[in-house]
């Protein structure tokens, strides 16, 4: 069995062809972008791939995919840490990393739980339904995006917006002509913007500051280029506002599906932690990533892989398998030892990943105690057709029950 993104099946349930493909052909053949790829869906093999370093990201140093084109998106594509391989990839790595460091992230949880907290209150002043996608997990991480960036947070509204448009060249998915221009068009509007942050931000950061810490490499010469640094602020405020707005769409989903889960945590707020990565492991929000294969090839599990074949990665498939977690079908807020794909792993592992943290946390600690009787109007809530990014779309909401 492979991957057939057309059929209806797949798109009413996903994670039943994950599973069917896993147990029936757990390292497959299938076609991605017009490109023959292998197909990888069990943890071990996933998790093997992600942590050796000769799988790459790159079939060759420098060269991108021909399906991104040539223009400010490609660009954009060439530059973004994800897409890199040592030694750019571990040089620009190095130069971002303190940006996440514990000291920083502590010093951003303030204004991020205030941030939270208001958009929480905000939905608890719908008297009946109200779509949480839209009043709360975009605008509440375009928040979190513009303060760490240091956008103007009036800017949240309506400058994120246009940021799906990129996730064209970012994911596995087939891409359009159209897809490509609109990407393009959104890629050189975020070149430009941020662009101006930077500027304006000169000399006023200090180094424990995303921001600052890479404007300070920028400044230094011959550390970090100013293409380099604008294409991974980029970057963040494209991963900060979408991932996490898939993730608490996901978490809240998940939830209020199984309402036993949700009543536990209003019962015992110390969950919190642990509700947000049990999400990420029961529905990440990438399904999947890519690598190729090194120069000596592969051989799993009878199967030779070539050099330079391309491995498409089911982060999603590998976290529901049942030979890393017990009844990986279910949401379980007390499951323990979850060391889920969501953040990826080795070299490539999520910069974000303790922010993300600390925003789940709070979200789950916030929601319950402000919304305890919070209900899902819909069930099964409409996806995005794109391979990599399925974000529910519309999820309706009851704040205060029925």
């Amino acid at each position: 069995m492979t991957l057939d993104t057309a059929d209806p099946a797949f798109r009413a349930d996903r994670f039943r062809t994950y599973r069917e493909i896993r147990e029936s052909s757990p390292v497959t053949r299938t076609l991605v972008n017009g490109q023959p790829s292998w197909l990888l869906t069990r943890y071990r093999d996933v998790e093997r791939i992600l942590k050796d370093p000769t799988c790459v990201v790159e079939p060759v140093p420098g060269q991108i995919p021909p399906h991104v084109g040539d223009g400010p998106a490609a660009h954009f594509y060439r530059l973004s840490l994800p897409n890199m391989s040592p030694p750019h990839h571990t040089r620009l790595r190095k130069l971002a990393g303190p940006a996440f460091a514990p000291r920083a992230i502590a010093s951003m949880q303030g204004w991020v739980e205030e941030i939270i907290a208001e958009g929480i209150d905000r939905l608890a002043d719908f008297d009946s339904e109200v779509d949480f996608v839209s009043e709360f997990a975009t605008r509440v991480p375009a928040q979190i995006a513009c303060r760490l960036l240091h956008a103007p947070i009036e800017d949240a509204d309506t400058v994120l917006e246009r940021m799906p448009a990129l996730n064209a060249v970012l994911s596995q998915s087939d891409i359009t002509a159209d897809q490509l221009a609109d990407a393009d068009e959104v890629a050189q509007f975020y070149f430009d913007y941020i662009g101006a942050i930077i500027d304006r931000n000169r000399g006023r950061l200090g180094e424990d500051d995303p921001v600052g810490a890479l404007l300070a490499a920028e400044e230094a010469g011959d550390k970090l280029s100013r293409e380099e640094l604008v294409v991974t602020l980029v970057g963040f405020f494209v991963a900060s506002y979408h991932t996490t707005m898939v993730a608490m769409t996901n978490t809240v989903n998940a939830l209020l599906t199984d309402r036993a889960q949700y009543v536990a945590l209003t019962q015992d707020p110390s969950l919190a932690g642990t509700a947000w990565e049990e999400s990420l492991r029961f529905d990440a929000p990438v399904h999947f990533i890519w690598r190729y294969a090194p120069p000596g090839g592969l051989e799993i599990d009878g199967h030779h892989i070539d050099a330079g074949s391309h491995l498409l990665l089911g982060l999603a498939a590998a976290n529901r398998d049942p030979e890393k977690f017990d009844n990986p079908e279910v949401f379980d807020l007390t499951r323990a030892r979850i060391r889920h794909l969501a953040f990826t792993a080795g070299g490539h592992y999520c910069l974000g990943a303790p922010l993300s943290r600390i925003e789940g946390e709070i979200l789950l600690r916030r929601l319950p105690e402000k919304l305890p009787n919070i209900e899902l109007r819909e069930k099964n809530p409409t996806r995005m057709p794109d391979l990599s990014f399925p974000a529910i779309t519309q999820l309706m909401v009851s704040p205060h029950g029925h």
